[in-house]
C-alpha cells in the first residue's frame, strides 16, 4: 500500500511538473498599433520645432506616421505633423487627424524634400497658424506630408517647415 501511494504521489508530481512546463512554453506575440517611434525613424525629419512624441501605424495600403508637437494653445487637432507613405499622393490628411489643409493655392516653397505649399494665418485670438502640404515620390511610393501648427507665442518661428529633410532610414517603411 505504501508503495502504491508513493507511485501515485510520483505520478501526480510528474504530471504537475509537466503541466507547468507546458504552460510556461506558451509564447504570445503582441503587436501594438499604433506604436511609438523615435524621431529618426520618421520618413521626414522634423527640425526647428519642439516635438513631443511620434507614432507609426500600418493601414491596408499605407503607413501613417504622426508627430505631436509642443502645443501652447492646447487645442485638439493642432500642432501635429502627419506623414503618409502609400501608392498615391493625398490632398488631405486622413480624417482621423481632425484638420484639413486649405483648398485654395498656398505659397509655393522648397525644402530638402522638394516643393511644398503652405498657408499662414493670424487668428482673432492672437495665435499664428501654419498649414503645409507636401507630396514627393520615391521608389514607387508617395510620401504625403501635412502640418498644422499654431502658437500664441509671437516670438516662435513658424517657418520650420522650410527645414524638413528626408531621413536616411527610409527603407522598410
Amino acid at each position: 500500500m505504501n508503495k502504491r501511494f508513493i507511485n501515485c504521489l510520483m505520478l501526480g508530481s510528474a504530471l504537475t511538473v509537466s503541466g507547468c512546463q507546458l504552460t510556461s512554453q506558451r509564447h504570445e506575440l503582441r503587436i501594438y498599433d499604433p506604436s511609438e517611434v523615435e524621431s529618426y525613424q520618421l520618413p521626414v525629419l522634423i527640425d526647428g520645432v519642439e516635438t513631443v512624441r511620434s507614432y507609426r501605424q500600418s493601414q491596408s495600403n499605407e503607413t501613417w506616421f504622426w508627430t505631436l508637437l509642443e502645443n501652447d494653445t492646447f487645442l485638439q487637432g493642432e500642432n501635429v505633423v502627419v506623414q503618409v507613405v502609400g501608392k498615391t499622393p493625398l490632398k488631405q490628411p486622413p480624417s482621423r487627424f481632425v484638420f484639413e489643409v486649405p483648398n485654395e493655392e498656398g505659397i509655393l516653397a522648397y525644402n530638402a524634400v522638394g516643393p511644398f505649399q503652405y498657408w499662414t494665418s493670424n487668428e482673432q485670438t492672437g495665435e499664428r497658424c501654419l498649414f503645409a502640404l507636401q507630396n514627393s515620390k520615391s521608389g514607387g511610393y508617395w510620401l504625403s506630408l501635412f502640418a498644422h501648427y499654431c502658437t500664441s507665442d509671437q516670438d516662435k518661428d513658424i517657418t520650420w517647415v522650410n527645414r524638413l529633410k528626408l531621413s536616411l532610414l527610409l527603407e522598410g517603411f
